[in-house]
């Protein structure tokens, strides 16, 4: 079996459970189906990170990594976890110490490849450790927008990502709108291969619910990235309208207070609820019980919870923001303009006229076809195996 050394740029940890856990569940899948033997490589991406804006966190964070330890243990059947505590902080000081963890790293087996998902930290950790231990590696890229902002200078790209990127065996990533992206910004041509969902845990609810007034469901930071202020734009839009309706609204962010004032001072908490940060059987919860999801991000390079919604059979509307593109067709919701709250009020509108219309079978199958984890983990051990050829 073919072994692999698989670096997430994010990690969960109990500050931040769902941290980069679309990687896990690629890296769980991988293993299921014996693609791959698997040794996950956790150095704290997100536990023992630095961040100057946040010194009392900072120094929380420190005190955490004063009483790490290296462990190294089975998680599964052909999955393990390889933790070397190590500390990080932004690439624009010293490379945010990446340099340094290199030599931290004793592998208990060489791998035959090293799978880095998104260019910077990862990428660019993969990029040492082939040249140190001479193995080939492939990143898949995540990023949007690409390259983050920190990564783009007066004499354009980064070195932190143009040389992981041109080294590479074989860059993948996740969409057709970031296919594009990384071949303008580098001219180097990427293939696509989607995120994975899990099918089996999310489904139709068993009995068709049936709600009184139209309901809708949306899970997002609560950021500007994120459109959450168009989103409640919007809101104001319907109830102005006189259009009967309820928001349930997962997430957290630094809006989050503004927005609850907003809602106040314009009266809208009949139609509004906001649920703060929920986890997986929660979303599930939601899920189920909506009429339609809404995703009202400005940029996405994909859109993981527009796949949870559809593989619950649900349809959507979305705004036409990168990723998305691939994901959403007529069968399964609508795309609306990016940024413009009276477009994305007038596809609710659309939506609450139509939504039953729409097929949870078909939505479903659409989903299962191109993003259960066998299929896709079938489409990266191809990679791995044209790469070791």
């Amino acid at each position: 079996m073919i072994k692999v050394l698989f670096i997430p740029s994010w990690y969960p940890y109990k500050g931040m459970p769902h941290a980069g856990s679309f990687f896990i569940d690629q890296a769980e899948a991988l293993a299921k189906y014996k693609v791959a033997e698997i040794t996950l490589l956790n150095w704290g991406q997100n536990e023992y990170q630095l961040v100057l804006r946040h010194p009392v966190q900072s120094m929380q964070k420190l005190v955490y990594y004063a009483k790490a330890y290296r462990d190294h243990k089975q998680l599964n059947t052909n999955l393990n976890e390889l933790h070397i505590p190590h500390l990080s902080w932004t690439s624009l000081i010293s490379k945010g110490n990446i340099d340094a963890l290199i030599d931290k790293i004793e592998l208990p087996d060489k791998p035959d490849i090293i799978h880095a998902h998104v260019t910077f930290p990862a990428g660019y950790l993969a990029y040492k450790l082939s040249i140190k231990l001479g193995i080939p590696y492939i990143i898949t890229e995540h990023s949007g927008p690409f390259p983050f902002p920190e990564f783009m200078g007066r004499n354009g790209l980064s070195p932190l990502i143009s040389a992981p990127l041109n080294a590479a065996n074989k860059v993948l990533t996740v969409s057709s709108f970031l296919q594009h992206e990384i071949l303008s910004k580098t001219g180097i041509h990427v293939d696509v291969i989607p995120n994975m969902v899990n099918t089996d845990y999310y489904q139709p609810p068993k009995q068709p619910l049936i709600n009184k007034q139209f309901r809708l469901f949306a899970l997002s930071s609560l950021t500007e990235a994120k459109g959450a202020w168009d989103l409640l734009e919007a809101v104001k839009m319907l109830r102005d309208k006189g259009m009967e309706f309820k928001l349930f609204w997962g997430g957290a962010g630094s809006l989050k207070h503004k927005l609850m004032q907003y809602v106040r001072m314009h009266n809208l908490r009949a139609c509004v609820t906001f649920l703060g940060q929920i986890n997986p059987s929660e979303a599930l919860y939601q899920y189920h019980h909506c009429d339609c999801f809404v995703m009202p991000s400005r940029i996405e390079s994909f859109s993981m919870v527009l796949i949870e919604a559809m593989a619950c059979g649900k349809p959507v509307v979305a705004t036409d923001c990168g990723g998305p593109r691939d994901i959403v067709n007529d069968l399964s919701g609508l795309l609306v303009a990016v940024g413009k709250p009276k477009e994305l009020a007038a596809g609710i509108v659309k939506m609450n006229e139509q939504y039953l219309t729409y097929s949870p079978d078909i939505i479903r199958n659409h989903c299962i076809t191109n993003y259960n984890p066998l299929s896709v983990s079938k489409q990266i051990e191809q990679v791995y195996k044209s790469v070791l050829v």
